[in-house]
């Protein structure tokens, strides 16, 4: 099966509901129930969204949500060597180099989705805006 990782913005689009694109993001979650690919997420990312999300629908909602979320998306865990590889990259946002870095352990990964195409220039792995896939 194809496997895509979702970038932090995807998440949190898609939890928020945030308009425009929570629309795309919705797509492309609907396209991992429907089994048509395998959303991965880095275990960051649950960290951040539920920090963000929080803040906007309070801490109990965004833990419910997330709760439901992870049942359906495979977790990468950030290695250490992900963050020394982000260190020293051309990553201008070291967490989306660290993104990149963990995104690059998946095996058979056909490329990462993110509402930030431009802060991935120095990826080695394809890159697509959610618009690209929904």
């Amino acid at each position: 099966m194809i496997s895509y990782f979702l970038d932090t913005n995807i998440l949190i689009d898609f939890l928020g509901n945030r308009a425009p694109f929570g629309a795309f993001a919705l797509r492309i979650f609907e396209k991992g129930l429907k089994k048509e690919w395998t959303p991965w997420i880095s275990d960051n990312s649950i960290l951040t969204t539920y920090y963000i999300i929080g803040k906007e629908i309070g801490e109990e909602n965004a833990r419910k949500k997330i709760a439901k979320l992870v049942d359906y998306l495979e977790i990468q865990a950030v290695q250490k060597s992900d963050i020394q590889a982000a260190l020293v990259s051309q990553f201008k946002d070291l967490e989306d180099g660290v993104q990149h870095f963990c995104a690059s352990n998946i095996t058979g990964l056909a490329g990462i989705v993110t509402r930030n195409k431009k802060d991935f220039l120095p990826s080695q792995i394809p890159i697509f805006e959610p618009w690209d896939l929904a």
